[in-house]
């Protein structure tokens, strides 16, 4: 499953929302400079890992681990198909070390970015200058 990490400043941190008895979700959104034209980009953590956020606080800069997910959606047979896609938060910490010393919980001394997917290597070879729009 493609998977990356980025850095950015949590702009919104929304409730958990339970969509069913058996599936919940937590959305958070980081706003990602970007040349010019910085990114506001929604992430989700799901299930028990929801409660994931409950340490940070919106503001406050952080790193992003999430794997990107697609998924088509058809009404009926008769209906166009529709394609969506969402980045799935796998792991959340303070880009000040300082403050994940301090937040750590203890008797883990597990990354939070280890896993079984290693993050993808930066594309270098873009041309793109900071003044060119993103689209």
């Amino acid at each position: 499953m493609p998977s990356f990490e980025t850095e950015g400043t949590l702009i919104k941190i929304f409730p958990t929302s339970v969509k069913s008895e058996r599936f919940q979700l937590r959305e958070f959104v980081l706003n990602i400079e970007e040349g010019n034209y910085p990114q506001e980009i929604i992430f989700q953590f799901t299930q028990d890992d929801c409660d994931k956020l409950d340490k940070f606080k919106e503001g406050e800069k952080v790193k992003v681990s999430s794997w990107i997910r697609g998924k088509k959606w058809q009404r009926s047979p008769q209906d166009e198909p529709r394609w969506f896609n969402s980045l799935a938060a796998r792991s959340i910490e303070h880009s000040d070390p300082m403050m994940n010393d301090m937040n750590q919980d203890t008797g883990s001394n597990d990354s939070p970015f280890s896993g079984d997917i290693p993050p993808p290597t930066e594309d270098t070879s873009s041309s793109m200058a900071d003044d060119d729009l993103p689209f």
